[in-house]
């Protein structure tokens, strides 16, 4: 039996509420070369029964039953299960534009320097209903692409790695993402140990070591409702940040596991030192209280020689803002363009 273009990994628990729009995306997408790989964590909602009848019904559908061990664990039960040349992990209370694995998959095969697959994001609400289009206004993707937002385009490594090390994740959700097979050979699996923020870590990785391809005329979707996983997660909390530091030290800890660094580890230690000093930079200028005390910061640290401090400063008189601007200017840190353009 040959192995399939895509599969499609759906990691389960208890969401049978939103099961038949989920796969009614995946049974409508225009590329049809694909499997379903279904590990389901023991629902007792009817979720499992839903599955098993969908077995029966298409060939393509291979499902399991895997041990409640958390969410990222259970996406690598479905990775490891997969057979094709391109993963794509559908979470189960998401969904995606018909046209999302065919454009992908296009995209890779015509770039096969990229190890994924990137796509915009659309925000849908518990009931289907579109949802807060905060991605394509402030997720970092956003404002890191300016005119490349809207345009085909090849993001060279590390940048999107180095966008990572600002504290911020560059891929929002998975479901944005066709991920090559041999990417996770590379940078390893999904890990389990971070809680609902593990995704982070692996975007890290993957940046670091993986260029990527931007697809603006498809879509996955991001379905936020109460009883989400990340509906919990308190962004740019103390707690939330101490959790992505840790994440990053660990994985610069095992750089060498990502990237070759004989070849471009000076220029990647370069390239995270600055990185840390405008987080920590951003960090502290948020902290402050009114213009004034954030005008008196700013010139109190460019006295002082901090570079972001002088930067940000610099940007005031800009269309480029910071801290909106900051991960914009990162792109000027390397020697050579690391946002490419792409014919359609």
């Amino acid at each position: 039996m040959s192995a399939p273009r895509v599969s499609v990994c759906l990691p389960n628990l208890n969401n049978r509420a939103y099961l038949e729009e989920r796969i009614e995306t995946i049974e409508a997408q225009t590329l049809t070369d694909w499997e379903l790989v279904v590990c389901d964590n023991y629902s007792d909602d009817g979720a499992w029964e839903f599955f098993q009848e969908l077995a029966k019904r298409d060939s393509r559908v291979r499902i399991s039953q895997e041990p409640r061990e958390g969410m990222y664990a259970n996406w690598n039960n479905c990775i490891r299960q997969a057979r094709g040349e391109f993963v794509y992990v559908a979470t189960s209370d998401d969904t995606m534009a018909p046209d999302c694995l065919e454009k992908m998959v296009k995209a890779l095969k015509e770039n096969p320097d990229c190890g994924l697959a990137h796509c915009p994001m659309k925000v849908i609400n518990q009931h289907g209903d579109p949802g807060p289009d905060w991605w394509s206004k402030s997720s970092l993707f956003a404002k890191s692409s300016a005119d490349f937002m809207n345009r085909r385009h090849k993001r060279i490594a590390p940048y999107d790695g180095i966008l990572c090390l600002l504290g911020d994740n560059i891929y929002s959700s998975v479901t944005q993402l066709l991920i090559r097979r041999s990417l996770f050979d590379k940078v390893g699996l999904y890990k389990a140990d971070w809680g609902s923020l593990g995704d982070f870590h692996w975007n890290l990785r993957a940046g670091l070591a993986a260029s990527a391809v931007h697809v603006p005329d498809t879509w996955g979707g991001w379905r936020m409702h109460p009883s989400q996983a990340t509906a919990a997660v308190g962004l740019n909390s103390p707690e939330h940040q101490a959790k992505i530091d840790a994440m990053i030290d660990d994985v610069i800890a095992d750089l060498d596991r990502y990237v070759d660094l004989v070849k471009y580890g000076g220029k990647i230690r370069e390239l995270e030192r600055r990185a840390r000093e405008v987080k920590v930079h951003l960090r502290e200028h948020v902290r402050r209280k009114g213009a004034v005390e954030r005008r008196a910061f700013l010139v109190t640290q460019a006295l002082a020689g901090s570079r972001p401090a002088i930067e940000h400063l610099a940007s005031l008189v800009s269309r480029q803002r910071w801290p909106k601007g900051a991960p914009a200017s990162v792109g000027s840190w390397f020697a050579g363009d690391v946002l490419v353009p792409l014919s359609s």
